[in-house]
């Protein structure tokens, strides 16, 4: 549960993450002016920003404030869905087609084995098929199923990388995911962008934007500057 905004001026996840989204959705001067702009202004610009969050170029955050503020603004995760449960692999497995032909010459066992006059001994047959078709079955089911676990824990190490922060008045690494509202993050050349967020300081930033837009022109960002 989030709570109160008080201590950062009003600019709580909402009022955030609205003007971030409207920032991005600003493809055209006009659209900026009409805006981006006047909802930065209406915050008190980049200094106002800065200090409703308690925070500063140089100096950051406190270390201290780093669980207090995830507490207020949440975590930079992006929860993963929840794993496809095991019966729907099982389920998705037995679709296959030669195993509904087998299962389909099981139950023909059976119904031979009903409407023959002395009876015999095709249900054997049957029941071997559809044991047959069970091993398969969980096989599949259980090896599809370790492998999409494997899959997420290289996707939530791949996901696991340090950045360079401003905390205390020093510059110091930690995890993407330990960044919090408020954070100074130091960009090099070939970082990746960890979370949403403003510039307020650069040095010819360019960035990529492939696999949000599929534009392959590097969008330059910085300061608005309006012809």
């Amino acid at each position: 549960m989030l709570h109160v905004q008080n201590g950062y001026g009003g600019l709580g996840p909402e009022v955030l993450s609205t003007w971030l989204r409207t920032c991005f959705e600003d493809q055209t001067e006009r659209q900026a002016r009409a805006n981006s702009v006047p909802a930065l202004q209406d915050m008190g610009g980049g200094e106002g920003v800065m200090k409703a969050l308690r925070t500063s170029i140089a100096h950051g955050i406190a270390s201290n404030e780093v669980v207090e503020r995830r507490m207020d603004f949440g975590s930079n995760l992006v929860p993963q869905e929840d794993p496809e449960p095991i019966w729907k692999i099982a389920w998705e497995a037995l679709k296959d087609p030669s195993l509904v032909f087998l299962c389909f010459s099981a139950f023909v066992s059976f119904g031979v084995q009903l409407i023959s006059p002395g009876g015999g001994m095709e249900w054997v047959e049957g029941m071997a098929i559809l044991a047959a078709v069970f091993v398969v079955v969980t096989v599949t089911a259980v090896n599809d199923y370790q492998k999409e676990k494997q899959f997420r824990a290289l996707n939530e190490a791949k996901e696991d990388v340090d950045v360079l922060v401003v905390r205390d008045g020093h510059r110091v690494h930690v995890s993407v995911h330990d960044l919090v509202v408020g954070d100074v993050v130091h960009l090099c050349a070939g970082d990746q962008v960890p979370a949403d967020g403003a510039v307020f300081g650069k040095s010819d930033l360019a960035i990529s934007e492939k696999m949000l837009t599929g534009e392959t022109v590097l969008k330059h960002k910085g300061a608005y500057q309006f012809g």
